[in-house]
């Protein structure tokens, strides 16, 4: 076998000793790599390595970053949210308008801004989709839709209910929302286009400028759904439709709007 390899003798048997008898190094690597694999599986694979580095760290391992990368990637660990190995998102044809409300979050009548974000969560049965619209005047919800699947069709069902409570005059209204393929979409797009509303969107990849409708959803799993735990589809879905048609508006204090309610504040403006 040697002689067919080109492996001298004294190398092989060198080889041989080094497997019986792992170095001390070795012994080390070994022992950082099972801790960080029993912790990456108690987690259920979510952390990536720079997370599980810091669980190192605090457990009393002495390593570096890059050797935790290194020694996950050579034992094929990937984190649950990496995206695949020589993934690359395709460029979309659909047309990206710019950041017209270059937030400024502070509006002072009801339908001049309304801002809109869609987000999802966790069901027994696979993810609940929410699409919001909130108006910047009032910080009220004045539309919402949800169901299984992210589509354009959520957003303009949650469009047509804020249209139906508001009655908005479309020339006068901007509606901003960030880059999603959902917001660019023909269907979207047209049914703005077709009532005369100023369409605004966010920077690539920077959710501060829809801070205003990212919070909305912040507070709503915070708040209400994270405590629920894994729960049924239409049980959550009862849950979001309470917190958004009742406690926020009625219930909640909101400190943009001086300490009071966006129903109460609405009422009074």
């Amino acid at each position: 076998m040697c002689g067919v390899l080109d492996v001298s003798r004294s190398g092989y048997y060198r080889w041989r000793e080094r497997q019986r008898c792992p170095a001390p190094k070795q012994k080390r690597h070994d022992a950082l790599l099972a801790f960080l694999l029993k912790e990456a599986r108690r987690q259920e694979s979510v952390p990536g390595y720079r997370k599980l580095w810091l669980d190192a760290q605090d457990a009393g391992f002495c390593c570096g970053k890059n050797q935790v990368q290194r020694l996950l990637q050579d034992a094929g660990y990937r984190s649950r949210t990496a995206p695949k190995p020589g993934y690359r998102k395709a460029k979309s044809s659909l047309p990206v308008l710019p950041n017209l409300l270059d937030r400024q979050f502070s509006v002072g009548k009801a339908n001049r801004v309304w801002v809109s974000d869609i987000t999802q969560i966790r069901c027994q049965e696979g993810w609940l989709y929410i699409a919001v619209v909130l108006d910047l005047g009032t910080r009220q919800i004045v539309g919402r839709a949800m169901g299984p699947v992210n589509s354009s069709q959520l957003v303009v069902e949650a469009l047509k209910q804020a249209w139906k409570r508001q009655k908005p005059v479309g020339s006068r209204l901007l509606f901003h929302s960030d880059q999603g393929s959902q917001y660019r979409s023909e269907e979207v797009m047209k049914w703005l286009n077709d009532r005369k509303v100023t369409i605004s969107m966010s920077r690539r990849g920077n959710c501060w400028d829809n801070a205003c409708a990212e919070s909305v959803f912040a507070l709503l799993k915070k708040e209400w759904t994270r405590p629920l735990g894994e729960i049924g589809r239409d049980e959550m879905a009862s849950e979001v439709r309470y917190y958004t048609d009742q406690y926020y508006p009625n219930v909640r204090r909101h400190m943009a709007l001086g300490g009071i309610t966006p129903n109460a504040y609405a009422a009074a403006a």
